[in-house]
This record gives C-alpha cells, structure tokens and sequence, in this order.
C-alpha cells in the first residue's frame, strides 16, 4: 500500500512540476494569489515560490533567488531529506537525517521568521519584486 501511495505522488509532483513548466505564473491567472499579501501588502515567506518553482524548472537560479531567497535552500533541503537514504544504502555512508535532530524546526522557523521580517524591509535588496 506504501509503494502505491509513493508512485500516486510521485505523478501528481510529476502533474505539478508539469504545470509549472509550461506555464508561468506571471503570465497565467490559474495560480492562485497570496492571501497574505492581497489582505496586508506585506510579503508572507512563500511569496514568489510559485513563479521560482517556474524559474528552477527553467534551470534560471538567479530568477528563482529573485523571487523567493529562501526557495532553493529549502528545496535543496527536501531534496536531500529524499536522496540522503539512497545514498547511504548504496554508497555506504552515514549522512544523518536531519529532520530527526531536535534542533532542526526549531532553526527551519528562525530562519522563516526573520526572513519575512527582513523581506518586509524597504532596504531588503529583494522587496521591490511584484507580490506573489
């Protein structure tokens, strides 16, 4: 049962990262908005993650920093969470789980906190991009 519900979201993240392929959401109406933004003008951390995820189907690392600073550590950090058991079974190393170290949400919400402050700045390099 496991296996099957992997392979089920396995294609839905293949449906999504499709979508996101073909079409920019700068340029479509379909992607919804930011709640947050529409209500306060403020940037929520996930502000522009929609258009990055566009940009890091593009292989366009400076437009997927433009748009949301905090995306591509956080999807290198997914990643690794998927790929550090692989490469433990199969090249025998010991690259630890990070999610199981009590320090690590507790950092991973630091980090979110102070970035939406600091995104909210007017001298944060990164707040005159278009709201999400």
């Amino acid at each position: 049962m496991k296996k099957i519900l992997n392979i089920i979201l396995l294609f839905l993240i293949l449906g999504v990262a499709v979508v996101f392929f073909v079409l920019d959401p700068t340029k479509h109406s379909i992607f919804p908005k930011c709640m947050f933004h529409s209500l306060t003008g403020a940037y929520c951390p996930g502000c522009g993650s929609q258009r990055a995820l566009h940009s890091l189907l593009h292989f366009d690392i400076a437009g997927v920093v433009n748009y949301n600073f905090l995306f591509l550590p956080a999807a290198l950090l997914i990643l690794y969470h998927y790929i550090h058991p692989l490469l433990n079974k199969y090249f025998k190393w010991k690259l630890p789980n990070l999610f199981y170290l009590k320090s690590t949400p507790w950092v991973i919400f630091v980090v979110v906190i102070l970035f939406w402050i600091f995104r909210n700045l007017p001298w944060y390099p990164f707040s005159v991009l278009a709201p999400a």
